[in-house]
């Protein structure tokens, strides 16, 4: 059993509306993304558009950050890892939904350890950037911080 698979599965993907106008559809493209071993398998299936556009946040973000907080806690293909990751960075750093965005900011807490493991070897900058904005525990992002300076300085050079 994956964890992802199972929250997947037990989401009601028609009650919620999308920004593309589609229901239903969201969960499956959580499914075929994930699951994908390169950017060819996903058949060109992205998030963008439909959890969220530009300025606004779809209720649909709120489940499927969800599914992503789970299944960034496995082992993924670095194109899935990409779109997860700047998914969930769209969601939390955009949109001007505050209920949305609350709802969305307490599925990434509910995971923190997640962000924190991916700032330690996976998209430093991102995750850094999401818990900048979720952790209300500043001392221990600060430290979190400290601790990977020497990994973002060795990406930037």
């Amino acid at each position: 059993m994956i964890p992802w698979a199972v929250e997947i599965d037990r989401i009601d993907w028609d009650a919620y509306a999308c920004r593309c106008g589609e229901r239903g559809h969201v969960g499956e493209d959580l499914r075929r993304i994930i699951s994908a071993r390169s950017a060819a398998e996903t058949g060109g299936v992205t998030l963008d558009g439909h959890v969220e556009d530009e300025v606004m946040l779809a209720p649909v973000a709120v489940p499927a950050t969800g599914v992503i907080m789970a299944a960034l806690q496995e082992e993924l293909s670095a194109d899935t890892r990409d779109e997860l990751m700047l998914t969930l960075w769209r969601v939390v750093l955009g949109g001007d939904d505050e209920s949305v965005k609350r709802e969305i900011c307490d599925r990434v807490r509910d995971g923190i350890w997640t962000l924190y493991r991916e700032a330690t070897r996976g998209d430093t900058e991102s995750a850094l950037e999401i818990l900048e904005y979720v952790e209300r525990d500043s001392a221990r992002l600060e430290h979190f911080r400290r601790a990977v300076a020497p990994r973002l300085a060795k990406r930037t050079r």
